[in-house]
Order: C-alpha cells, then structure tokens, then sequence
C-alpha cells in the first residue's frame, strides 16, 4: 500500500515506506482529525508530521504555537494540549531506530519536547526539496505520500559512526550494567549514550514504557477485563494506585476516565480510537 497517484485521495490507514527507506521508517499512517482541543499522550518516539491539510496547534506555556506543515517531533514525557483545525488531514511516520540520524543527521534525543520545522534540522541545499514538497500539498493531495518517499530517500545520508545507540525491547528489563556489558560501554559510557539516543535515562524510559505498553494492552475496550489491580500486578506495578499515577502521568487522564473517554463520544480521544491493531503495527511493540 504505498503512496496512490492518478487522481485518488490517499486513503486513510497504514502505508508501508518504500523499499529504500524500510531500515529508517515503520510506516505512515494517514488519517483524519476531528476539530477541536485533545490531549496526546506521552511518546516515546519521535514522528515526522506532515499536515496534508488544516492545521493544528499546541500549547506552550499558556500560548498557542502552530505546528509547521512538515514537523519532525521528538518524543515527550508527559501528554500535550494540542488542538485542530476541523478538517484536518495528516501523515505520521513512525522512524525506526536510528532512523532520526539516517534521514536527518541529528540524534533522536535532541529531539525531545520538540516540535521543529523539518528545514531547521537540515541544510540550504535541501530546503528547496521541502519548500516544494509543501507548497505542493494542497495540490496533490493524491499523491502526497509517494511524493514524500522520494524526498526522504533524497534526505538519506551516511551515519557511519555516528548512530543512535539502539536497545531491543528484550534487552531493557536487564540491570544497566549488564546492558552496558552487552554493548562493549563502561556503565557511565552506556547511560550517556542512552541519553542522548533515546532523551531520558534508562529509569524513566523503562517507566514510560511499561505504562505506553499498558496502554496498547489495553486498546480501545470500554473497561478492562480483569480488575485494575490484577492488571498492575500483570504489568508490573506495584499496586493499582502506582498503575494509577502512572497513567494520570503520561495521558493527562485517570485509568477509569481515559476508558470512559474512548468510550464515548468525545473526539478529544481520537487517538485512543485508531484500532488498536493498527496502532500496534504503525508504532510497533513499545506503543505511543
């Protein structure tokens, strides 16, 4: 399913990248954004936005700031009052790791709570690409995807010796210093590069995690299975009241009034709402 030309709107789902861009990209999601205010939870990765039409802004200490048309976000800590302009139509991408680095020659962690035109991130020689890219959207709206493969794989650059330091999700419950080991660091050496890789320490990310996970456990369902203190036990929480402040932390919502939300019809929930298969499969096994 990669990008459509011939006069057909792009339909919304999960596109695959193309070929040249499989190491750097997970996919792109294409969808819809109900008008209004919204609450994102917190991300652990970074995405690159592209605003195919509308817009949207965030709130930054108590101002509203627009988001540029083609935004390259780090991930965050905590959720973000965002809110769109109704009609909104966007694509996300989800990198891959080291993804960042490959297409954009900066580390994923200076990422981190940031929102920023993908020209400021790159040199003169291509922002004309970008400027024409973007003027070129409410154009050829059919074919904004395919047209945005081609400008990536013309962004792609050699990073030999300067990527981001990569974990596999099966690795990260192990103490740091037996990670350090994996990875041929000294444990100090390893935690600075984790760092500057991911954004936070090791401690955090682990917290972040086990809650982003949790919350793709749980999908869209409309109360849990199980009660919510045999899901903290299942999730490794010491209690429900820690499961509780986690996910109040990271959603901005309490673990009952984030179900209720998406259960209802309140479209500041819309992205709780994305199928859950479908979420899984554009941010991969780590959730948001």
């Amino acid at each position: 399913m990669d990008g459509l030309s011939g006069g057909r709107m792009l339909p919304d789902g999960i596109h695959l990248p193309s070929p040249g861009l499989a190491d750097c990209v997970r996919s792109a999601l294409v969808t819809h954004l109900p008008g209004g205010r919204y609450i994102l939870p917190a991300a652990l990765h970074p995405v690159l936005l592209v605003i195919v039409r509308g817009g949207i802004v965030v709130l930054r200490d108590g101002a509203e700031v627009p988001l540029p048309r083609l935004a390259l976000c780090g991930g965050t800590r905590g959720p973000r009052d965002a809110r769109a302009e109704a009609g909104t139509r966007i694509v996300t991408l989800s990198l891959l790791p080291g993804g960042v680095g490959a297409l954009f020659g900066v580390p994923a962690g200076a990422l981190m709570e940031e929102a920023v035109d993908l020209a400021e991130v790159t040199d003169g020689t291509v922002r004309g690409l970008l400027a024409g890219f973007v003027d070129g959207l409410a154009a050829a709206m059919e074919d904004s995807l395919s047209r945005l493969w081609v400008l990536l794989e013309a962004l792609r650059r050699d990073t030999a010796g300067q990527s981001d330091l990569w974990v596999p999700l099966s690795l990260l419950s192990l103490p740091g210093a037996a990670l350090a080991a994996q990875f041929g660091l000294g444990q100090r050496q390893f935690e600075r590069r984790f760092r500057e890789s991911y954004g936070q320490p090791l401690r955090s990310y682990r917290q972040q995690l086990r809650c982003s996970r949790l919350l793709q456990a749980l999908g869209a369902a409309t109360s849990p299975a199980d009660g919510w203190a045999a899901i903290a036990a299942a999730a490794g929480y010491a209690d429900q009241a820690h499961l509780c402040r986690d996910v109040r932390r990271f959603t901005g919502h309490s673990p009952a009034g984030l179900l209720a939300g998406v259960a209802g019809d309140d479209p500041a929930f819309w992205p709780y709402r994305i199928d859950p298969l479908m979420r899984a499969r554009h941010f991969g096994p780590s959730g948001f």
